[in-house]
């Protein structure tokens, strides 16, 4: 499955690292040839935890719904495709994945941790 994993750089919790990019969340339209990335809402577990971000990506007319999870991981963390979703791991689901986790970069100074889809990224 698709992931990319952001490590904080001052020992920050993942969960604060969650909360600071949850509270400067906007939403975004990505286009790029035939391909259009739509990010739409940002929902939160009660109590902290785990988000989930509404996403949909239309590649070549090919239209698909899912949603892309975040997870606190130690000092960091996991952003992956959510299970239940299940999209077909297209081009366009794995660049949706790595805009958001840009943009998480962007917004709160995360630094590159691992992940299996680095030609995805635009670091």
């Amino acid at each position: 499955m698709p992931h990319v994993v952001l490590e904080s750089p001052d020992g920050r919790g993942g969960e604060a690292i969650l909360d600071a990019y949850g509270d400067r969340f906007e939403p975004f339209l990505d286009r790029d040839g035939t391909r259009l990335i739509k990010v739409d809402r940002f929902y939160r577990e009660r109590g902290g935890g785990q988000a989930l971000i509404e996403t949909v990506v239309v590649d070549r007319g090919f239209t698909q719904k899912f949603f892309i999870q975040i997870a606190p991981r130690g000092n960091g963390l996991t952003v992956r495709l959510e299970p239940l979703s299940d999209p077909e791991k297209t081009a366009g689901v794995r660049a949706a994945l790595a805009r958001v986790a840009e943009r998480i970069v962007a917004v709160t100074g995360c630094a590159w941790g691992s992940t299996n889809i680095p030609g995805d990224l635009r670091r």
